[in-house]
């Protein structure tokens, strides 16, 4: 058997995994913040410990620290087991996570593409929609790391890529697995669950008369809400926490928490955070969204609209962080993408694609003595 190596370097997929690996080594040798273990990234390790049955640190986070933990057990289990059970083959919790990040992380993008594909009908629209999309500061630096967030984005992308499907399609197997992604990826991160959003306002647009869609989407909530609810259940039962003490300790710990006003809703922070969200970003969107005005297309129209409001649902959280806002972006990058690929010149598209990286690796660097977040902040 003869390896076509011509065939494979003219490929798409050929590029989008060549430019997904520089990037990842770039975020792990140049940028490096994701190698770095802060953040969340102890209170993962407590919750696992607590889940083995072993000891863990009770003064992590002072008088907080059972309810954070309880929190990581309740929104995050699956990921917490996967991390167990991967790290009893690379070194411990942390590898185990880590390992299964990296997973998510190439998972992640080969899904995005193949959903803006299905959109657009475009390879090209596709690939450039991902390098925006895996080249953004907050996949780079919250993605691959010792965090959780990446597996509830991979289901939310994934699920949006299932109803989508079933929308254009209307075959019910599509239907079924958007409602089963959802239902696994909300136990990975809370995330997970927002692809079924998209999938209820699909439903809504479907040539269906009032009384179906309403049987459709109550069909959608209960078998979405089966697996969660039992686990919740479980939760509960063995840990008398549930997902009100969740959201309470979140507002606790943000609205009302006065000593750390920083990530507490209000316009402005609104505005600093989609600023930093997409930063180098917002004019080639604002030129996609044009675009998509001038050239409009009544099915694409629809979908984008359905993904509207998953993609904002990060307004509903007491907190704002980029981190929790990264939801939009890859709504962001496919309309950008499209932006893109109505200008007439490959090495200004190149040139632009290449200013927005450059400046995503700059926004937090830890192997700079500077970064732009340092120098900008505001």
């Amino acid at each position: 058997m003869t390896i076509n190596y011509s065939k494979i370097i003219k490929s798409f997929y050929f590029w989008l995994f060549i430019l997904a690996l520089a990037n990842l080594l770039l975020a792990f040798f140049f940028v490096r913040y994701p190698l770095q273990l802060n953040g969340d990234a102890p209170s993962y390790l407590g919750a696992m410990k607590i889940i083995q049955g072993q000891d863990y640190d009770h003064n992590l986070y002072g008088d907080e620290t059972e309810k954070m933990l309880k929190t990581r057990i309740l929104t995050t289990p699956l990921m917490l087991y996967a991390s167990i059970f991967t790290g009893q083959f690379v070194g411990g919790e942390y590898s185990g996570m880590f390992f299964i990040n990296l997973f998510f992380y190439f998972l992640i993008i080969w899904v995005f593409y193949e959903l803006v594909k299905n959109i657009y009908q475009s390879n090209k629209i596709a690939l450039m929609a991902s390098v925006l999309f895996f080249t953004n500061y907050c996949l780079i630096n919250y993605g691959p790391t010792y965090r959780t967030d990446i597996g509830g984005w991979f289901f939310f992308i994934l699920t949006v890529l299932l109803a989508v499907n079933y929308f254009k399609t209307s075959q019910k197997k599509f239907f079924y697995l958007a409602i089963l992604s959802s239902s696994i990826g909300v136990l990975f991160k809370e995330y997970g669950a927002l692809g079924l959003i998209t999938l209820s306002v699909l439903i809504l647009f479907l040539p269906l008369n009032l009384w179906q869609k309403i049987k459709e989407l109550i069909k959608t909530a209960v078998l979405f809400l089966i697996i969660p609810i039992l686990y919740y259940i479980f939760v509960y039962l063995n840990f008398g926490f549930s997902y009100i003490d969740r959201y309470l300790y979140a507002v606790d710990a943000t609205i009302l928490n006065t000593a750390d006003p920083g990530i507490n809703w209000s316009i402005f922070l609104l505005i600093k955070v989609l600023g930093w969200l997409f930063l180098a970003g917002w004019p080639i969107f604002l030129y996609g969204l044009y675009q998509e005005y001038q050239n409009r297309n009544i099915q694409r129209i629809k979908i984008l609209l359905a993904l509207l409001p998953s993609s904002i649902a990060f307004l509903a959280w007491p907190g704002l962080t980029q981190r929790i806002a990264f939801i939009f972006v890859p709504l962001l990058a496919m309309i950008s993408a499209y932006g893109l690929s109505k200008l007439k010149n490959k090495y200004v598209i190149i040139l632009i694609l290449i200013i927005y990286t450059i400046i995503n690796y700059l926004i937090r660097n830890t192997s700079l003595s500077w970064d732009l977040l340092k120098i900008i902040n505001f």
